[in-house]
């Protein structure tokens, strides 16, 4: 049996794909959690949204900002070294600054 299951090498000075401003990518989806790599560029905003399971977002690079709540007043700067969490069923967003690399983990349910 394997203990260990590499899910990627993430490469934090990737340009391939410049042209895109939001790049949201599922890089693991196992049984009890899930994980997301998120790059913005440009400025740009992951528009206001909610996960159905609690989350934690760490920045592995840039910055910017995260905001939380139902009228998005609990704010949070973001910058590389940043890690938050938040339940579930909490609207957030995020907006570069100018770009920002995230790692979102979302834990399901056993």
């Amino acid at each position: 049996m394997k203990n260990i299951q590499l899910v990627k090498h993430l490469k934090f000075d990737d340009t391939s794909n410049m042209s895109k401003d939001i790049e949201v990518n599922e890089i693991f989806n196992g049984d009890h959690r899930r994980l997301v790599e998120v790059r913005l560029r440009n400025g740009a905003v992951l528009s206001r949204h909610k996960a159905a399971e609690p989350i934690t977002v760490q920045c592995l690079s840039g910055s910017g900002v995260f905001t939380a709540g139902p009228d998005l007043e609990d704010v949070q700067d973001m910058q590389k070294g940043t890690l938050l969490t938040l339940e579930a069923g909490i609207e957030h967003e995020v907006t570069a600054d100018p770009e920002i690399h995230l790692l979102v983990s979302k834990f399901k349910a056993v």
